[in-house]
């Protein structure tokens, strides 16, 4: 923190890139007042049933918008709303005589603790939600319109100490034209929901709140971290220019668009990563190089059942049959902190290294199958990739590869058209980037998921606010496992590309391109402002930058080190 004069600047973490001027709209919480209601027992259902039809409302709209995530948040919080296990907490204090905030609050803080203690990461992190529900289901007592971003009438940067699903579901572009948190990190899901809206986003300014009042003038770069509050006019100037010159340079990248690039005399695709429909229709928009991730989890974590083989050809198709590049298709990667409501996995101590991804495919053989058959369909009309997650040992890829050999003999003897397909793996466990020369005899391709591969490199939850500087892919630790990966890659002479959020990081693009990369995958967004990057790139200066990048000591030494063969 830095004051001169009136000025306050501030830094928090990047999130979001782009420069915003603009208004405060703190929100700071206050407790709802329920001392006019009279009838305890019979309020509190009708405010939890509000609550729960509230909330189911607001999932379809973010689904029907084409925000996934955010929509099986808000369903899960409506299923939740509704259990009967906090309603019956709730009256049996309330018959005992217990008032009624009381006796919601004890009741709510009973489940928490629950979910606390359960031994599971992902149980726990519902614990937010439960606090998220009470505070809905209070606001629904005291006959309050429950907060909502949608209410903001007038361009607006919106600080808060953390956002909800329900406000991010609300979010329009048009009015929230910033995000400053006092929680989060750069990878977790009020920065990814921002960057998709292209909303500028600086996380984890703690204290913003202490610092930021209702209607204080801000200035935020969400490429940088840095909040500036009541900016002089020297500062306001400085980020002006930046802001200007990044418009100059999204316009410069719009010549970008549908066209073929190079890094030096090598060609390079630059892909965009999709998680639904919707962004299937965005990739195309953008022109880009294909899909270099389909996240095909929205399928499988939307219902109380599994896709049918028939919806998933569908959706695979109309991918695959929108590009003339490559389209990846992740096969599904539930499980862990990503329970679907149809399976049995019991609750884990740390299921972020627990039994997700192709870690279910032996035990739920059919349901692999299934997607791999659909695969296999979709290949029929398109150039159709597919790759496996969490990929930790050789193993597991020919177990992978075995799946896949068994669906293609099922649609022969069937008689159903299908394609030809390559299998890679998703390279995100650092074991496999050590045993990548190994690794790569069994796979057609690799493709690094730099967001979990940071996390399991660093020892440190991306989800996790408190552990955000320990979030960067820059560190010369994860660099080097990039870097191995891709020398293995080359040496078999199969693709090798990164997916992850780093790819869209223009430090980090050049580093992977300097690598030997063949392709990046990004947000549909960023797709021509990385093929610029890329293309604009000079790989005799960029050589014995990469040396120095992978002897660094730091994520910050390396950025520095690059940051001036970035164009400007």
């Amino acid at each position: 923190m830095t004051t001169t004069g009136s000025q306050l600047q501030l830094r928090g973490f990047a999130a979001s890139p782009g420069v915003v001027e603009g208004t405060a709209y703190a929100i700071v919480d206050s407790e709802p007042d329920i001392s006019g209601v009279t009838d305890p027992g019979p309020a509190f259902t009708a405010a939890a049933a509000a609550s729960a039809e509230q909330l189911t409302n607001l999932a379809a709209s973010a689904e029907s918008a084409g925000r996934a995530e955010a929509a099986e948040i808000l369903s899960a919080q409506a299923l939740m709303a509704a259990d009967p296990m906090l309603a019956d907490e709730v009256q049996g204090r309330i018959a005992a005589g217990v008032a009624l905030g009381d006796a919601l609050v004890e009741a709510s803080e009973n489940v928490i603790t629950m979910l606390l203690e359960s031994g599971s990461e992902y149980l726990a992190e519902r614990a937010a939600d439960v606090r998220e529900i009470v505070r809905r289901i209070l606001s629904n007592l005291a006959g309050e319109e429950p907060r909502s971003l949608a209410a903001l009438t007038d361009p607006a940067i919106v600080v808060a100490s953390t956002l909800t699903a329900a406000d991010i579901s609300a979010m329009d572009p048009a009015t929230t034209i910033g995000l400053v948190t006092e929680g989060g990190g750069p990878t977790g899901h009020v920065a990814v929901i921002a960057r998709s809206l292209a909303i500028p986003a600086v996380v984890g300014l703690a204290g913003a709140l202490t610092h930021i009042e209702n209607g204080t003038a801000l200035i935020i770069d969400g490429s940088s971290g840095e909040v500036v509050v009541n900016a002089d006019d020297a500062t306001r100037s400085d980020l002006q220019a930046r802001a200007a010159r990044r418009v100059e340079m999204a316009k410069a990248a719009e010549a970008y668009r549908g066209k073929a690039i190079t890094y030096g005399e090598r060609a390079m695709s630059i892909a965009a990563n999709v998680g639904n429909v919707a962004d299937i229709e965005g990739a195309t928009a953008q022109e880009s190089d294909g899909i270099g991730l389909f996240r095909t989890e929205f399928l499988f974590l939307s219902s109380d059942r599994p896709p049918t083989e028939a919806e998933q050809v569908a959706v695979y198709t109309q991918a695959a049959s929108s590009f003339e590049h490559p389209v990846v298709i992740r096969t599904f990667d539930i499980g862990g902190d990503k329970p679907a409501p149809y399976l049995d996995i019991p609750p884990e101590e740390n299921p972020f290294l627990g039994v997700r991804g192709i870690r279910l495919y032996e035990d739920h053989e059919q349901l692999a199958r299934t997607q791999a058959r659909a695969i296999l369909r979709a290949a029929a009309g398109g150039d159709v990739w597919a790759m496996a997650p969490m990929v930790a040992t050789v193993d597991d890829m020919k177990m992978v590869r075995a799946i896949f050999d068994r669906a293609r003999s099922e649609l022969e003897e069937e008689g159903v058209a299908m394609g030809p397909i390559r299998l890679g793996a998703m390279v995100e466990v650092p074991s496999l980037a050590l045993n990548a020369r190994a690794a790569a005899a069994h796979v057609d391709f690799f493709s690094i998921g730099t967001n979990d591969l940071t996390q399991y490199t660093l020892a440190a939850d991306r989800t996790s606010g408190a552990l955000a500087k320990y979030g960067d892919a820059a560190d010369p630790g994860v660099l080097k496992l990039c870097a191995m990966t891709a020398r293995a890659a080359n040496e078999r002479g199969i693709s090798v590309s990164v997916c992850g959020e780093a790819a869209a990081d223009p430090v980090l693009a050049l580093l992977f391109a300097a690598m030997g990369m063949d392709k990046l995958s990004v947000a549909a967004g960023s797709v021509n402002q990385i093929k610029m990057t890329v293309d604009q790139a000079n790989p005799s200066a960029l050589a014995p930058l990469l040396e120095a990048c992978l002897e660094a000591s730091s994520s910050e030494e390396v950025r520095g080190l690059v940051a001036e063969a970035v164009p400007s």
